[in-house]
């Protein structure tokens, strides 16, 4: 049984199954008084909501929190990635009364599904970040959040450290920006420890529009939601993964290596086995991922 409450789980439905996804987005802000920025860039339709700008300090860093609201073709996308859009909605609605919260921004995405085969520049948050980059924006974290509607425990990603480990072998990134993304990595998984008092558990098996962030130039972090036992058991998987010189060879080919995307994905968590098909419904959501979500924003935010 569905612990969800009625009001969310209607509002979930409602953007299941509308026609127009980034216009549900845009109009759900507007009723609560919020006026998001459309960045149209390629075909992708992205949505930006900024808070507070006249007190805006370009000294402080600016988090900005992601969530794409794109899905694949043919699925509900409930847990990729309608409950993380609609946390962060909510989010901004609690947000948008607290006056101090200048820093913060908050990301809605397109075009984060890439297709089988497709390049990674071809991701809407790739080409964002070229856009962003020719416009002079920087000092800045991302937080790419995905996957987030089942479990009790927040999971970083750990793919975005691989495709930046293989990016500058590849000479495609200077070890400088190499050096600079990793430590934020280390340190939004500092966060998530301070916040749940254990280290937090690093899951390699998905990217999210962190991957073309990062390979864009920015810093950016996946982060997920799992049940306690799959988050632990995911990072054990990958121990074992780094032991297997037959996997370790085909990751020197690239993460994206088809080959090496059959062991990852062999070490998807139980709970995500529904990605990317008709079983990702509102249905298996849970109220905990939500509760954890709102608390780990609110700490983020005033971190």
């Amino acid at each position: 049984m569905n612990d969800l409450p009625p009001d969310l789980f209607q509002d979930l439905q409602a953007f299941i199954e509308t026609k127009d996804r980034f216009e549900f987005l845009r109009d759900w802000l507007l009723r609560c008084g919020i006026t998001g920025r459309k960045i149209e860039l390629h075909g992708h339709r992205h949505l930006l909501v900024r808070f507070n700008q006249h007190n805006y300090s370009p000294y402080e860093k600016t988090k900005v929190f992601v969530a794409h609201y794109d899905r694949v073709p043919g699925t509900p996308g409930a847990n990729d990635n309608s409950a993380a859009v609609f946390q962060l909605l909510c989010h901004a609605g609690r947000t948008s009364q607290a006056p101090t919260h200048n820093n913060l921004q908050i990301l809605f995405t397109d075009g984060e599904e890439l297709l089988e085969g497709a390049h990674p520049n071809k991701q809407g948050s790739y080409l964002l970040s070229m856009l962003l980059r020719e416009q002079g924006v920087k000092n800045c974290r991302f937080y790419v959040f995905d996957m987030c509607g089942i479990g009790d425990t927040v999971a970083i990603g750990g793919a975005g450290s691989l495709l930046l480990q293989q990016a500058r072998r590849d000479g495609l990134i200077p070890a400088a920006f190499y050096n600079f993304a990793i430590g934020e990595l280390q340190q939004t998984a500092a966060q998530i420890r301070e916040f749940q008092g254990r280290p937090a558990d690093w899951i390699y098996s998905s990217f999210s529009d962190d991957l073309g962030l990062l390979l864009g130039g920015y810093p950016a972090a996946c982060i997920s939601v799992l049940p306690t036992a799959e988050a632990a058991l995911a990072h054990q998987n990958w121990q074992e993964v780094m032991k297997n010189e037959s996997a370790m060879m085909s990751l020197k080919k690239g993460y994206l290596n088809p080959n090496f995307q059959k062991v990852i994905h062999a070490m998807l968590p139980q709970t995500w086995k529904t990605w990317h098909s008709p079983a990702d419904r509102i249905e298996l959501l849970e109220k905990r991922a939500f509760v954890l979500m709102e608390n780990f924003l609110t700490f983020l935010t005033e971190y």
